[in-house]
């Protein structure tokens, strides 16, 4: 079965391929790219409160860039009453867009530092402003030396009121969940937070570096779980495990279940927040920095063109000659 441009067959792994070399520029520069021409805007600057850079991002990327059609599996909606670790399942790099756009940008992501080196125009900005916690694989044991980061990121970053975890571990496009993790859900059990469940069908297709292909128009089945408090099992992590767990697959059987499970087409609600000086900044410099980069791109396609122009003309009378 197709999803979104992509066909099935050697010619979609050919699109597919193609689609990805087109859209990774625009991904690593997706961050400014948002702030120039997603919605809605951050341009406000008369506003005391505007849209959330991780939701205009976010939604820039999913709904404008790879043009996602969301679907909401059942009538359950995102949880913000409170501090919450949502939990999603990880398939493809899409995830970190389309995830933080599921929670409303109300969480930021957790990423491996190395894809800074890999994506800095994107990942610096996202990182100056909270949207991502980046961290180093440290020595085995180290939790408590990430759970204090994360206290502290919390402190500081205090438009964020959760974060999503990917409690698998790895990228798993099975039909099957793979085992949880305990890790994080450790860290949400100690901090006495909630857990709510985000699954996300299909998100493999949009933008994958593992399949190596990218499609627009994708569908994606989504669903959210019941609230699991923390606070009902005090001194009872196994009990509190057992529960999310038992969550956890139900969620995950009901999104990627039956095909005429009853959806709806389903848009995030808008997250606004008070702009700091230093979130001004970045937005003017990084979309100038941007505007800049995009004019030197067009500059250099030109001089290629005019270079291999002399080069045509000389083949063409060659093979007048």
């Amino acid at each position: 079965m197709a999803h979104g441009t992509t066909p099935d067959g050697i010619l979609g792994k050919v699109i597919g391929l193609v689609s990805l070399f087109a859209v990774l520029p625009v991904f690593s520069l997706s961050m400014p790219l948002s702030f120039m021409f997603g919605s809605p805007s951050c341009w406000g600057f008369g506003e005391k409160y505007r849209p959330s850079f991780s939701y205009v991002w976010s939604k820039f990327m999913t709904e404008t860039v790879m043009g996602c059609r969301l679907k909401l599996v059942g009538t359950r909606a995102l949880y913000k009453d409170g501090p919450c670790v949502y939990l999603s399942n990880h398939r493809a790099w899409a995830d970190f867009f389309i995830d933080m756009y599921l929670t409303e940008g109300r969480a930021f992501i957790l990423s491996r530092f190395a894809v800074a080196y890999v994506f800095p125009a994107f990942m610096l900005p996202a990182m100056w402003v909270g949207a991502v916690f980046a961290f180093k694989r440290g020595k085995a044991g180290a939790h408590e030396e990430l759970n204090n980061a994360l206290d502290a990121h919390f402190k500081t970053f205090t438009d964020f009121s959760g974060f999503v975890v990917y409690p698998e571990g790895t990228r798993n496009t099975r039909p099957k969940s793979l085992p949880l993790k305990r890790g994080l859900i450790k860290y949400t059990h100690s901090r006495s937070m909630d857990v709510q469940i985000i699954i996300g069908g299909h998100k493999e297709h949009v933008l994958s570096e593992q399949r190596a292909s990218a499609s627009w128009g994708v569908e994606i089945p989504v669903g959210y779980s019941e609230i699991i408090s923390s606070k009902a099992f005090v001194g009872d992590f196994e009990g509190f495990y057992a529960e999310v767990k038992r969550a956890w697959e139900l969620e995950w059987d009901r999104v990627h279940g039956e095909k005429d499970r009853p959806t709806r087409p389903y848009h995030p609600k808008v997250q606004l927040v008070e702009y700091t000086n230093g979130m001004s900044v970045l937005l003017v410099a990084s979309s100038a920095l941007c505007f800049v980069a995009g004019i030197a791109a067009v500059i250099w396609c030109v001089t290629l063109a005019a270079a291999a122009m002399p080069l045509g003309v000389a083949l063409g009378a060659a093979r007048g000659a």
